[in-house]
């Protein structure tokens, strides 16, 4: 099949939309990703601070040994809640989609070159035999 320069726009244009609109997902998806990162890391800081704080007002080995279990209890708990996003950031639907059609605008990229390269030697061949003359 022989794409005239037209199609061959079209589709090149076609190609550099979708290349564009993977690359803003990527960033929306580093952004979701930098946001929960950071939001995690002032939170266990606070909470850091907030359990130091607690230990050091503990007034005996017993009540010590109580805040300790108290506070494991919500650090698994948003342990758990982190893990969840995470993957939803990473596992969802677009993303995926994305990454499949960068694939697939890869492969097309690479049949367009050879295509584009198949219609210049045919170009040079029909040259070279229009200058040959009969």
């Amino acid at each position: 099949m022989i794409m005239t320069n037209e199609q061959l726009v079209a589709a090149h244009k076609a190609n550099v939309e979708t290349l564009f609109g993977l690359t803003s997902k990527a960033f929306e998806n580093i952004q979701k990703l930098t946001e929960l990162n950071l939001n995690a890391s002032r939170e266990a800081l606070q909470q850091s601070a907030e359990h130091t704080q607690a230990l050091l007002s503990a007034k005996d080995a017993q009540e010590l040994l109580a805040l300790q279990a108290r506070l494991f209890q919500p650090l698994a708990e948003k342990t758990v809640a982190f893990s969840r996003q995470l993957i939803d950031i990473a596992a969802t639907r677009d993303f995926s989609e994305a990454l499949e059609t960068k694939n697939a605008l890869l492969d097309a990229i690479a049949a367009f070159a050879s295509i584009q390269k198949a219609l210049k030697q045919a170009a040079d061949l029909q040259a070279t035999d229009w200058a040959a003359g009969p």
